[in-house]
C-alpha cells in the first residue's frame, strides 16, 4: 500500500519527518518498507502567463509566443495545441535542466529567438504525457519556482498490509492508526453533493440475484457529465501511489478506493440494456470480455455485474468492455458495493486475475461505508466533469451489517500483557481507534468494534489493540516463572522411550510412514475373512489410490520399505516402527485405533570381516530381539504356538505370541510368494506386537536384590525327553521345581543322536544353588538336587542321562 505523505497530511496534522512517521507505524504492526523522497530537480523551470499567441510566418505548426515570468516579458516558440492567452504554463529558462538531463537553450528558428521552452508534463518528468504543455489553475501566482508552486517535493511510503487489517488499505486507514497514536482528531473528508429534483428510480434499477454473494450494492445515476483529463494534482496524486490516471471519471473512482479502501466501478448507462443493474451468477459456460481486452470463460461460482441482457463486469475484480467510459460518454451509473470476499477470492484464483479491487475485497471491506464512498466519489466526479446527479441512491442491502459487542476486562488485559494499564488508559486506547465503548461493572467494558474491522472478533483481539498503541516497547520484561516440581512421566510414553531406546541399542532404526496405505497391501497379508484386519477403514477423499485405506498392519508398510532398501541396494536391514492401526469399530463410524510394534530383519548378521563367520540372519535372531524386549519389561508369562491363518508368513518357521492365553502378536520368516510380490530377493523375519502387552498387569517390576555374599554351587544334569517338547515348557516346569536355593538355570548343550533314542533330545543344564545367609553344603546341594530330580522328571516325562 502506497501512499503520500502530503495526502496523509490532509486527514491528520503531522508535524513530524516522513521517517519518525514510518517508524510510528512501523512500531505499530504497520511495516514501513521504505519512505522514497520526491525532489524533483526543477532548477530554471518556473511558472508563466502566456500573454499572447502567433502563428510563426514560416513554420505552421508553431506558435510565438510572448510569456511573463515575473521578470519582464520574452518570446518563446511552441508547438503544443493547447497554447492559449492568458494560461497559466510551465517555462524552462535557458540553463535548465529537463527530466531526460537535456539543458534548454537559446534558439533561433527561422528568424525568430526564442528564450525557453514551455513543458509538457513528459518534459518535467512528473509523468508521460507529451499530449500538450502543462497547464496551471489560474489561482497560481506567476513566477515561482514550480516545485515550490505545485508542492512537488514529498515522501512515498510503501506501507506492508498484513491480510488482518483491510482497514490500513486506504490513506484515511493509515491517517486513523497515526491520529490514534498522537492523540489528535482524525479529519475526514467533508461530504456535500447537490441531487437534482429527478429521481434515480424512474431511469434505473438494481435487483441482486445472488444475495449470499452481494451484500450490499449501491448505485448513483449521474447525466450530463464531460469526460475529459483530471487535472494535474489528481493525476499527480495516482502517479505516486502506482496508479495510471485515465480520464476525470475513472480517476475519481481510483482516488476514492486510495482513499477510503472502498473499490468503486462507472458503466457508460446508456451502453446497459434497459439502463438497469442485476446481479447474478454466471451462467455454465458464460464468457465476458474484460477491460483488459481477454475474453474469460465463467463458472456458476462467480458472480457477475449484468444489465438486461449480458454480463458488463466480473463483480469486484474487473470491468467489461461493453460499458467502460468512453470521451462520448454524458450518463454514468456508479457502483458502490459489498462483495462476500471468499467468492471474489475463488474467482480471482480461478482466473489468474488480481486488481487493486479484488485484493481489497478478498480482505473484506467497510459494508457501512459503501454508500459514503459512493457520495464522496459523486462529490469529485461533479466537480471535475460537470453534470447532475439524480435524488436518491439506488441501495439495495440485503444482508444489512449487525455490530457485536465484545466483553473485555481490566484484569484479564493485564494479565495478557504483563501490564499495569488502568481502565481509563484503555478506554482511550480504543475509543482513539474508533470502538464504542461502554461500562459493564467495575472493571469490565463491553467494547463494540468499528464495521470496518473485522479481523476484531474476541477479547485477545482488543488486546492486541491496547498494546499496539500503548506500545510493545513499553510492556515491562520478565523472566518467566514457573513452580518446580516433579514431573508425572506417563508411563506409555515412558514405555515408549524404553522400547526406543532398546531396539536402537540393537541396531535398529526407527520408521515413521503414513497411515495410509493401498487396499490391495492389507489383501497381500493374508488375514482371515473373519479377522477385523483384513477390513481396513476406507478414506472417503483418498490423495491417491495407493493410500485410500487406513493400515490395519504396520508390516505392510515395513516392507514397502525394505523393497525400496533394496532397490537401492541396501541390503543389511533392522528396522521397527512404534505407530497405531485402525481397526472397524461396530459402536460407531470412528474406527478403533490399536498402538502395535513392528519390527523387520534381512540381511547379514555382521559386516564381511576375517574374524567373522559369513551368514545371514535368522529367526533365532528375530526370537532373540522379542526375548530381549520382553525380559526388559519383566513379562514372564508368554509363550510361543503354530501360526494361525497368516498365510503372509512361512508355515514352517512362524507362531503366534500368546501371553496368559491372549494372542498379543505373531513372529516368522516372510512367504516365499510375499516376498516375491513385494520384489524382496532375500529372506525377511519380522514380528508384531501389541503395545499393550508392555503396560499390563502381566508387566513385572524389578525388584534389587543385592549380590549375594556366599559361595555358589554349580551341578550339571541332562535330560533326554520328547523332541517336540517345547523349551519354554521345559523352562517353566523346571523353575516350578526348584527351590528358593536355586538362582539360575542354564542350557548348555543339546544333543540328537546315538545312544539317545529316535525321537527323543538331551538338553544339558547348569543349576547354580546359593543361599543369602550362609555356604551351603555339599550334602545340602545335593539333597536339593534330589528333591529337584523327583518333582521335575514326572512332569516332563523325562530320564537322566
Amino acid at each position: 500500500m502506497r501512499v503520500t505523505l502530503s495526502w496523509l497530511k490532509e486527514y491528520v496534522e503531522i508535524l513530524e519527518s516522513a521517517e519518525e512517521i514510518a517508524s510510528l507505524l512501523t512500531h505499530q504492526g504497520l511495516e514501513v518498507s521504505s519512505c522514497t523522497p520526491i525532489r524533483p530537480d526543477l532548477d530554471g523551470v518556473t511558472t508563466c502567463r502566456i500573454l499572447s499567441e502567433e502563428r510563426h510566418p514560416e513554420v505552421e505548426k508553431l506558435w510565438v509566443c510572448r510569456v511573463d515570468a515575473g521578470r519582464g516579458e520574452r518570446v518563446v516558440l511552441c508547438g503544443a495545441p493547447n497554447v492559449k492567452r492568458g494560461a497559466i504554463a510551465v517555462l524552462a529558462s535557458p540553463g535548465a535542466r529537463l527530466a531526460d538531463g537535456k539543458t534548454i537553450e537559446a534558439v533561433s528558428i527561422r528568424g525568430i529567438l526564442s528564450e525557453g521552452l514551455l513543458c509538457s508534463e513528459a518534459e518535467l518528468g512528473l509523468s508521460e504525457d507529451y499530449a500538450g504543455i502543462l497547464l496551471l489553475s489560474d489561482d497560481v501566482s506567476v513566477g515561482r519556482n514550480l516545485t515550490e508552486a505545485l508542492s512537488l517535493e514529498d515522501y512515498v511510503l510503501d506501507v506492508e498490509i498484513t491480510p488482518n487489517r483491510p482497514d490500513c488499505l486506504c490513506v484515511l486507514g493509515i491517517a486513523r492508526e497515526i491520529a490514534a497514536k498522537k492523540g489528535l482528531r482524525l479529519m475526514y473528508p467533508e461530504i456535500a453533493i447537490r441531487e437534482d429534483v429527478a429521481p434515480a428510480a424512474e431511469v434505473s434499477s438494481v435487483k441482486v440475484l445472488a444475495p449470499d454473494l452481494c451484500h450490499r450494492y449501491v448505485a448513483r445515476i449521474l447525466s450530463g457529465v464531460r469526460i475529459a483529463p483530471s487535472p494535474f494534482w489528481l493525476r499527480r496524486r495516482l502517479s505516486l501511489v502506482g496508479l495510471r490516471p485515465i480520464n476525470n471519471v475513472v480517476d475519481a473512482t481510483n482516488f476514492v478506493m486510495w482513499e477510503f479502501g472502498q473499490p468503486l466501478h462507472a458503466f457508460d448507462m446508456d451502453r446497459l440494456q434497459e439502463q438497469r443493474i442485476v446481479v447474478r451468477r454466471a451462467n455454465q459456460g458464460e464468457k465476458l470480455t474484460t477491460l483488459d481486452g481477454t475474453e474469460r470463460g465463467l463458472s456458476p461460482e462467480d458472480l457477475l455485474i449484468c444489465d438486461a441482457r449480458i454480463p458488463v463486469a466480473l463483480a469486484g475484480i474487473m470491468g467489461g468492455q461493453e460499458s467502460e467510459i468512453k470521451e462520448d460518454t454524458v450518463r454514468i451509473l456508479l457502483e458502490s458495493a459489498f462483495f462476500e470476499p471468499r467468492g471474489i477470492r475463488r474467482t480471482a484464483k480461478r482466473l489468474g486475475l488480481s486488481t487493486e479491487a479484488s485484493y481489497r475485497f478478498e480482505r473484506e471491506i467497510d459494508k457501512e461505508g459503501v454508500l459514503r464512498a459512493g457520495n464522496r466519489a459523486v462529490q469529485i466526479m461533479l466537480s471535475l466533469a460537470g453534470g447532475s446527479l439524480l435524488a436518491g441512491a439506488l441501495d439495495v442491502y440485503p444482508n444489512p451489517y449487525r455490530p457485536r459487542s465484545i466483553g473485555l476486562t481490566v484484569s484479564g488485559t493485564n494479565r495478557l500483557l504483563g501490564t499495569s494499564l488502568e481502565r481509563k488508559e484503555i478506554h482511550r486506547i480504543l475509543t482513539s481507534l474508533e470502538f464504542r465503548v461502554t461500562s459493564a461493572g467495575e472493571e469490565a467494558l463491553d467494547v463494540t468494534p468499528p464495521p470496518f474491522r473485522p479481523d476484531i472478533r474476541e477479547a485477545t483481539d482488543l488486546t492486541e489493540e491496547v498494546a499496539r498503541l500503548h506500545g510493545y516497547d513499553r510492556i515491562p520484561t520478565q523472566m518467566p516463572r514457573a513452580p518446580l516440581s516433579v514431573p508425572v512421566v506417563d508411563p506409555e510414553m515412558r514405555a515408549e522411550e524404553r522400547i526406543r531406546d532398546l531396539l536402537i541399542g540393537l541396531g535398529f532404526q526407527e520408521v515413521v510412514q503414513y497411515s495410509f496405505v493401498s487396499h490391495d497391501r492389507i489383501e497381500l497379508m493374508g488375514f482371515s475373512s473373519g479377522d477385523a484386519r483384513s477390513r481396513p477403514v476406507a478414506l472417503q477423499n483418498p490423495l491417491s489410490e495407493a493410500q485410500s485405506v487406513l493400515r490395519t498392519t504396520l508390516v505392510s508398510s515395513l516392507l514397502d520399505t525394505v523393497s525400496r532398501n533394496l532397490r537401492r541396494n541396501n541390503r543389511d536391514l533392522q528396522l521397527f516402527e512404534l505407530g497405531r492401526v485402525f481397526l472397524p469399530s461396530s459402536k460407531g463410524a470412528l474406527p478403533e485405533q490399536k498402538k502395535m510394534l513392528a519390527v523387520v530383519l534381512s540381511g547379514r548378521r555382521y559386516p564381511d570381516q576375517w574374524n567373522q563367520p559369513p551368514g545371514g540372519v535368522d529367526a533365532y535372531d528375530l526370537k532373540g530381539v522379542i526375548e530381549v524386549l520382553l525380559d526388559a519389561f519383566g513379562v514372564q508369562d508368554f509363550e510361543w504356538t503354530p501360526l494361525g491363518q497368516i498365510s503372509s508368513l512361512h508355515p514352517g518357521c512362524s507362531g503366534d505370541i500368546l501371553m496368559k492365553t491372549t494372542k498379543v502378536g505373531y513372529a516368522g520368516r516372510l512367504h516365499p510368494l510375499l516376498q516375491e510380490r513385494f520384489e524382496i530377493d532375500q529372506d525377511v523375519y519380522l514380528f508384531e506386537l501389541q503395545f499393550d502387552c508392555f503396560l499390563g498387569d502381566e508387566v513385572m517390576q524389578k525388584v534389587y536384590r543385592p549380590i549375594g555374599r556366599f559361595p555358589s554351587v554349580q551341578r550339571d544334569i541332562a535330560l533326554v525327553m520328547d523332541e517336540g517338547t517345547p523349551f519354554r515348557q521345559v523352562m517353566k516346569e523346571m523353575w516350578a521345581a526348584t527351590e528358593t536355593s536355586a538362582v539360575k538355570i542354564e542350557l548348555f548343550d543339546v544333543y540328537q543322536g546315538p545312544p539317545v533314542p529316535d525321537g527323543r533330545k538331551s538338553l544339558a543344564f547348569r543349576i547354580t544353588y546359593q543361599d543369602p545367609s550362609r555356604t551351603l553344603t555339599d550334602e545340602e546341594v545335593n539333597a536339593l538336587q534330589g528333591r529337584f530330580l523327583d518333582r521335575v522328571l514326572p512332569m516332563l516325562k523325562a530320564q537322566l542321562r
